[in-house]
């Protein structure tokens, strides 16, 4: 392999690997299709995660294929699960992802939900048992593209409540993140995406794999003191991460308990149910009118107008880092760390599906 000049590890980083963007996104197809997923979820699947890399949202980038292949292979994920849906009430739809992958059972939920408005102007959709469901993000960014708002939030199971509530050392919740959509004229959509903890478990799991220290006051070990070693959320017992707001932290814990409402209690499954599996999403659906894209583009115009505190670093709206990040990367190569790498590498030749070659490491 070429050395690539691209990437250099920061100190204390450990090296990664550089995959072509399309050479990752078939091998990642493959090694889905070959644990069972259709060829059309697996690409599903992987354009959601190779363009989450792309935006610099590594957490939930490629980083997550084998967390899916080892769900699939211990039967928490069906790759070929169909999602059911079930319209209990004008406006309102329930969805059983019977274990699917999350990102397919996801988009099955933004058709139902743009549909129902359609009809109604506006539409909740809340589903439960499927997978992972990778950037909530996209989802309402899918509904806005149909004309709509979109709002998102995703909760999970007790095995997955990393986050403490305001003033506790226990997990008593998921990072329950909330996204929303709209569209604008003459762009895309302003898309903003956030978990209501001080970070995702996603960035505490890539930067434990990269030998970096998680921000400070964002995670607490099992006896409840700070600290910035990743490592704690994987120990036994387990430490914690702390909820979105540092001394105001009970505002986070409080959108938190908001989404476990909406995606969690409204699905059916209770907070405390141990056998409790797979994700949870709620996505709303609100129809527009003739001029709401012109007024969403002059509110954001407005927004960006502010007078910057660095004249270098102009006023943006939520989502436009990331599109920039994506217009950088589209051409460039996805950055995999290396115990992801190694892990593919493994259930590559378990699976039988080749490895791409052109590659680069540093």
């Amino acid at each position: 392999m070429k050395a690539s000049s691209q990437h250099r590890p920061g100190p204390g980083e450990l090296d990664v690997v550089h995959v072509d963007a399309d050479a990752m996104t078939l091998f990642g197809t493959s090694l889905l299709i070959s644990a069972g997923a259709t060829s059309k979820s697996a690409q599903i699947v992987m354009a959601h995660l190779v363009e989450a890399d792309q935006m610099g949202l590594r957490s939930h980038g490629v980083l997550r294929i084998p967390q899916y292949l080892v769900d699939i292979a211990s039967g928490a994920i069906d790759p070929a699960a169909v999602p059911r849906f079930d319209r209990i009430a004008a406006g309102r739809s329930e969805c059983d992802g019977h274990n699917g992958l999350g990102q397919v059972v996801g988009l099955a939920m933004v058709r139902e939900a743009v549909s129902i408005a359609r009809e109604t102007g506006v539409a909740f959709v809340v589903g439960r048992h499927m997978g992972h469901t990778g950037r909530i993000g996209a989802y309402p960014a899918a509904i806005a593209e149909s004309g709509m708002v979109g709002i998102a939030v995703c909760g999970g199971p007790p095995s997955g409540h990393w986050v403490a509530p305001f003033g506790a050392v226990e997990g008593r919740l998921a990072t329950n993140p909330i996204a929303y959509a709209f569209p604008v004229n003459g762009g895309p959509a302003i898309v903003a995406d956030f978990s209501t903890s001080a970070v995702p478990e996603g960035v505490v799991r890539s930067l434990h794999h990269r030998g970096v220290p998680a921000p400070e006051g964002a995670l607490r070990r099992a006896d409840g003191s700070p600290t910035t070693d990743p490592a704690v959320l994987y120990e036994d017992p387990r430490g914690s991460i702390q909820p979105l707001g540092g001394l105001f932290g009970y505002r986070g814990t409080a959108l938190g308990i908001l989404v476990e409402v909406l995606a969690g209690l409204l699905s059916g499954d209770r907070a405390d149910d141990r056998a409790r599996t797979g994700s949870n999403l709620a996505l709303i659906a609100l129809s527009t009118g003739g001029d709401f894209a012109a007024l969403a583009s002059g509110m954001a115009a407005y927004v960006r107008s502010a007078r910057p505190i660095d004249p270098a670093k102009p006023v943006e709206m939520p989502g436009d880092r990331e599109l920039r990040q994506a217009g950088d990367n589209v051409r460039n190569a996805i950055m995999v760390d290396q115990p992801t790498w190694t892990r593919l590498l493994e259930l590559a030749a378990i699976h039988r599906v080749n490895v791409p070659t052109c590659l680069s490491e540093s």
